[in-house]
């Protein structure tokens, strides 16, 4: 299980694959993650385990970020205002490893996250449109025994996301 890496209940202002005109100069067929607003100095909490790496894009591109690599999921957690722990470190699912901000290149504050799956270090689904990044909603817990696709609060402008259709190989869909 994936935990947000937000606790309560998240507001989504941006969901996975929304805006494709915004995101096709990057090469991607829309939005590669979830735009959570938060104020900035929200803690950021690590969604699974894995090794931290602390990079920074300066005025650009995803700003401050963590990117969270264990054996088999990658999560990038950007746009922060500090990183709290350590490049190279073992993380554990839970542990606060940043707090949010509105660095790099973005509208206001906010935490970007994009989730990818890995298999012998190697993204998978590099070929999806959105560089292996895949929407992890409906695989995602929120803290209370919700989940994020279901039960976080969407902003007008990330309302369309809910009913959103991506090609199969763009969207992992939990079986019951």
């Amino acid at each position: 299980m994936i935990f947000s890496p937000l606790p309560g209940t998240p507001i989504v202002t941006q969901g996975f694959g929304q805006h494709p005109e915004i995101y096709g100069q990057y090469g991607y067929l829309g939005h590669n993650g979830f735009d959570f607003g938060v104020s900035v100095g929200s803690s950021v909490h690590a969604p699974h385990d894995g090794i931290a790496r602390v990079k920074n894009d300066g005025t650009s591109g995803y700003g401050l970020y963590i990117i969270i690599e264990g054996p088999t999921r990658l999560s990038l957690l950007a746009h922060c205002s500090q990183i709290l722990v350590a490049n190279g470190k073992q993380i554990s699912q839970g542990d606060v490893v940043a707090r949010s901000g509105q660095s790099g290149n973005c509208t206001g504050p906010h935490l970007h996250w994009t989730f990818k799956i890995l298999k012998n270090g190697v993204v998978q689904n590099k070929t999806n449109g959105y560089d292996g990044a895949m929407d992890v909603s409906e695989l995602t817990r929120l803290w209370l025994p919700q989940d994020l696709h279901r039960n976080a609060t969407y902003t007008d402008d990330a309302k369309p996301y809910l009913s959103l259709v991506l090609a199969p190989n763009q969207v992992l869909h939990q079986t019951a």
